[in-house]
């Protein structure tokens, strides 16, 4: 079967993750989460219609993925916004498109399965995490410029209107909900999601 989405998972580095935990968790142990919720993210969105890649310039991360025989981007350009592009740019011959944040653990198979639909179906999609980022935006209109940063959001729907280019905003916590600081993590430790329960339970 023809891959039909392409997803693109940022990840810069293994090397200090997660700078905003650094008060909640060691590094081994911002390490070691950012690499479980990698995994789910990619399991959650398997299937025989999704080419999945890992973007990346950080060698310990292209090692780690080729171990868990994950497919790595590897980008000239630096900086999330200008990698994304040149992601897209590079791997514009799918039907639809996602970039997801590897910080979304309460992501499943069920709302992976019904964001590759949609977007399969939509213009674009997009997610908003309670800081106003984008943890999650795709389509099968392909765009060439992304606006990742502080109130990415907001720039990102700006320049949606501007272009006139159709949008929908989905509201489901799986597609909004980010580890993204301590408060965060006390919520992800309060209601663990089942991946990582099974993984503390082993």
């Amino acid at each position: 079967m023809d891959k039909e989405i392409i997803i693109g998972i940022p990840v810069r580095d293994f090397s200090d993750p997660m700078t905003r935990l650094s008060n909640d968790l060691s590094l081994d142990e911002r390490i070691k989460l950012m690499k479980y919720m990698l995994l789910n993210i990619i399991n959650s969105f398997q299937g025989d219609n999704v080419d999945i890649f890992c973007i990346t310039n950080d060698n310990s991360v292209i090692e780690y993925c080729n171990n868990n025989e994950i497919q790595t981007y590897n980008s000239k350009t630096k900086g999330l916004s200008s990698e994304a592009s040149d992601f897209l740019k590079n791997n514009s011959k799918y039907a639809a498109w996602t970039i997801c944040h590897a910080d979304l653990p309460y992501l499943t198979k069920y709302y992976a399965k019904n964001w590759i639909n949609e977007c399969l179906n939509t213009e674009i999609l997009i997610s908003e995490s309670k800081d106003s980022g984008t943890p999650i935006i795709g389509g099968k209109k392909y765009i060439n410029k992304f606006q990742y940063g502080e109130n990415s959001f907001k720039k990102h729907t700006e320049y949606l209107n501007k272009k006139n280019i159709a949008y929908k905003k989905v509201f489901h916590q799986e597609l909004s909900f980010e580890v993204d600081d301590s408060d965060d993590y006390k919520e992800f430790i309060k209601n663990q999601p089942r991946w990582y329960r099974n993984i503390e339970n082993n």
